[in-house]
């Protein structure tokens, strides 16, 4: 007895997929049918059942009418011998979480379209995905890693899935795209590529190979996947990432692709190839190791965790690590990357009114619903994340002189997993962390968890090798990192702000900082800084040579009022960070590159439901030829 789906893209221009479900044995209590409210990997309510546009149902051929139990849910009548649904669902997101479908290209999330037959959710699947109709669509082709069982040569056909929580969590492409193929530790990996862009395809391939190799070589052979396909979407503005088992759908810029004939690494490349290696890397560290409380996934509500900051900070640590390690960035460029997320972090006041854990705990009404106050009022858990990652990665290597690291660590869990399958307690990590070094280490998770204290980074940095330069930044688009230099700091607004064609935009106001301490609020147009118009850029230039004054006028307008207030003049505070390795004391480049988080940033299976004592990509790995934990995060000591 199986489940049987199909879906088709129904009208492109309108951007409508039809749906159709076949339940040959449903519940004779009255056969009950949910669409997720969330997607795992982001951890938000989305409320996709909001897009279907109609429903209906039949038993033999006869119309049945479904009663509409809640937003999400729908039920038969009982005692029905069969029960047949087709739907429609309007999709017009272009992200990596939910469904688009243009005449240019067709993307979705099993969560967004396939509802869930309640009660045989462990019941085997198939699913036929057919071509758009029209003679515009001919050239189409489809990419999927879900298993196929009778497909033409375009990948239009029959796939299955073993269970529900299978089906959902292999996103799947459809149109004209690019696909780039690669072998990684013996593993077929495919890169397709999805809108205009023009691109060094042959070094994106090279470059994911290194980093593909690497991760699968860290955690021990074999990968726990037969195939992986990163699924890249390239627009005019957007950038994010959602991992999945055996693939990742990603949303990046053109420029963030390396260009033909350009051996340069830019910025933007590195952003995008440390978004690669972070979604990779979640095959492992969360896909299949995941906290207790997503086994199994409970999609119609919000699952609480505090260990966020383990699955999506160490994840974060490691991302650019493995730049690293694979050769695609030097030192330099790794310890501005580092920079750049201890910068983020000191900048924000919410650190001292949230805690990783907290943060992780509220990620679905504070993280991800973030407005104007959320620099004030919360932190990362990616960002601070990573730091906590790295002041851990410090700690195991001081106590152990330096024979047990993060590393150890990682790999420890990642066996654990293939012997039991289970999922993460709260304290796992703190628990296994302690036992690999016999030692108590209460105070220091009580300080870097779950206290608003700052963290030990600069001890840290040192065991690694490291030394921590603060300075004041030096201009609007001064995130951290760069040429350690002695400079005295300047007066600053208080605020970030974006120019607007009325003006100055105020976007953020930072707590006790000279913008609020005016008055001013996220909204506000500034029309006139000391009477002069200004740009973004032009802002700080202005207020250091007004910097013998006590305060400046502004004008601005709000509510369409125009007012003026008195923006005291105060020096920025030192809250940027450069790095330096301790045995080079070279300063470092301004190569550098941004954040990689949505991340956001997720097998949806629940990890009890896998064998692997049985799975020939499940075998325990080797780690005992080989020791990493003398180098940080390559050879920085």
């Amino acid at each position: 007895m199986s489940i049987s789906y199909t879906i088709k893209p129904l009208s492109p221009h309108a951007h409508l997929y039809e749906v159709n479900i076949v339940v040959e044995n449903p519940d004779s209590n009255g056969q009950l049918f949910t669409l997720p409210n969330w997607i795992p990997g982001s951890y938000m309510i989305r409320d996709f059942a909001k897009n279907v546009v109609t429903m209906q149902a039949w038993c033999n051929d006869e119309a049945i009418a479904l009663e509409r139990v809640d937003k999400s849910s729908w039920r038969a009548p009982a005692g029905l011998a069969n029960v047949c649904l087709t739907y429609q669902v309007y999709a017009w997101d272009l992200s990596v979480r939910t469904a688009h479908l243009d005449q240019t290209h067709a993307f979705f999330n099993g969560t967004s379209v396939f509802l869930c037959v309640e009660g045989q959710q462990n019941l085997p699947v198939s699913v036929q995905m057919l071509r758009p109709d029209g003679e515009q669509f001919k050239n189409w082709q489809l990419a999927t890693t879900l298993a196929a069982k009778e497909c033409d040569a375009d990948g239009f056909g029959c796939y299955s899935a073993q269970d529900y929580d299978e089906l959902i969590d292999h996103p799947v492409e459809m149109g004209t795209f690019t696909r780039v193929t690669f072998t990684a530790c013996g593993v077929p990996h495919e890169v397709v590529l999805t809108g205009s862009f023009d691109a060094d395809l042959d070094r994106i391939a090279k470059d994911l190979t290194l980093i593909c190799e690497t991760q699968i070589k860290f955690f021990g052979e074999p990968a726990p996947v037969d195939r992986y396909i990163f699924m890249v979407m390239v627009v005019g503005k957007g950038y994010g990432g959602l991992e999945h088992r055996a693939s990742t759908a990603l949303l990046v810029t053109r420029d963030h692709l390396p260009i033909v004939g350009d051996a340069s690494t830019s910025d933007q490349y590195i952003e995008f190839l440390g978004l690669c290696s972070h979604e990779y890397f979640h095959t492992w560290n969360v896909k299949r190791i995941k906290p207790a409380e997503f086994v199994p996934y409970k999609l119609a509500e919000e699952s609480y965790t505090q260990l966020l900051w383990f699955f999506e900070g160490i994840t974060s640590y490691y991302d650019d690590i493995m730049l690293l390690r694979s050769g695609l960035i030097t030192e330099a460029q790794y310890l501005n990357l580092m920079s750049k997320t201890i910068t983020r972090v000191r900048r924000g006041a919410g650190r001292e009114k949230q805690t990783v854990t907290e943060s992780s705990f509220y990620a679905w009404n504070k993280f991800y619903k973030q407005d104007e106050n959320a620099p004030n009022a919360i932190v990362s858990y990616y960002a601070k994340g990573a730091l906590v990652s790295l002041c851990l990665d410090a700690k195991l290597r001081e106590l152990s002189s330096g024979s047990v690291s993060l590393d150890n660590l990682m790999q420890l869990i990642w066996t654990r997993w293939l012997d039991t399958g289970k999922g993460m307690q709260e304290r796992e990590p703190e628990e296994l962390a302690a036992q690999l070094v016999g030692a108590d280490l209460t105070e220091f998770f009580e300080h870097t968890l779950y206290s608003t204290e700052e963290l030990p980074l600069e001890d840290a940095l040192k065991t690694l090798g490291v030394e921590v330069h603060w300075r004041a930044r030096r201009s609007t688009k001064d995130t951290g990192g760069g040429t350690v230099l002695t400079s005295t700091p300047s007066p600053w607004i208080g605020a970030n702000v974006v120019d607007d064609a009325a003006g100055l935009k105020v976007t953020h106001v930072f707590n006790d900082q000279a913008a609020e301490l005016a008055g001013l609020a996220a909204g506000d147009i500034i029309v006139a800084l000391n009477k002069q118009v200004v740009s973004a850029d032009a802002v700080a230039p202005l207020l250091a040579r007004l910097s013998s004054k006590a305060s400046v006028a502004v004008h601005y307008v709000r509510h369409g009022l125009l007012d003026e207030t008195a923006l005291p003049i105060m020096l920025a505070p030192v809250d940027t960070c450069s790095l330096v390795a301790i045995k080079s004391s070279e300063t470092l480049d301004a190569n550098t590159a941004a954040d990689t988080s949505e991340t956001s940033a997720e097998p949806a299976t629940s990890a009890a439901s896998v064998k692997p004592a049985t799975s020939a990509t499940s075998t325990k790995p080797d780690h005992s030829a080989e020791n990493t934990t003398n180098r940080w995060p390559m050879a920085l000591t």
